[in-house]
């Protein structure tokens, strides 16, 4: 059985050079569930990597740049048990010239040798939908608690997410949806990535 589903911290936004704007208020937004499946990538399944082997990407659309980093986390790992925990790191930044708000993601998460990718999705990120006026960023920590069986004599990628933040614009007082259609920034593909062995 496998339990690849996100697990969000409530770390509170790494300090930045530009603070967003604090996001109205609002009730909490429940927690990120798994929606669905959906058929996963074979080199995934096979163990075959058909693709380089990344644990960051950068990707720009819309106007908002999307940064991740990711990093094994041994001290909530367990080997033995095929837990393995890691952490990654979310800069959001908005490069346009019109305030956005962050609604929503979705995000897609298969673990090696499994031949289904679980979808997670829900409200803003970390429970906040945060305001970013033109210039600013946002920036948050999670966790993939994965429970999987690595392929290390084939690969030292246990998980492979991508997935996109949806946003919609404000007028200029940063209060008002200009359109109430999301627009997606895309979070491009990266890998969760085991040490190497020295």
């Amino acid at each position: 059985e496998e339990d690849e589903e996100e697990e969000e911290e409530e770390d509170e936004p790494a300090a930045s050079a530009t603070k967003p704007s604090p996001a109205p208020a609002a009730a909490p937004a429940p927690a990120a569930s798994p929606a669905s499946t959906l058929p996963g990538d074979r080199d995934m399944k096979s163990g075959d990597i058909a693709v380089p082997l990344n644990d960051s990407s950068e990707s720009s659309t819309e106007d908002v740049r999307v940064q991740v980093t990711s990093s094994y986390r041994p001290e909530r790992s367990d080997e033995a048990l095929g837990k393995h925990c890691f952490a990654y790191n979310i800069r959001i930044t908005n490069e346009s010239n019109k305030p956005i708000q962050l609604v929503s993601r979705r995000f897609e998460i298969q673990t090696i040798g499994s031949s289904n990718k679980d979808v997670v999705q829900g409200p803003g990120v970390t429970g906040r939908q945060p305001i970013l006026k033109p210039g600013e960023s946002f920036e948050y920590t999670s966790t993939a608690p994965l429970s999987v069986r690595p392929m290390t004599d084939k690969t030292p990628v246990v998980a492979r997410m991508q997935g996109e933040y949806n946003f919609v614009r404000l007028t200029d007082d940063a209060a008002t949806p200009v359109s109430s259609t999301p627009l997606q920034a895309k979070l491009a593909m990266f890998h969760f990535i085991l040490p190497q062995a020295a």
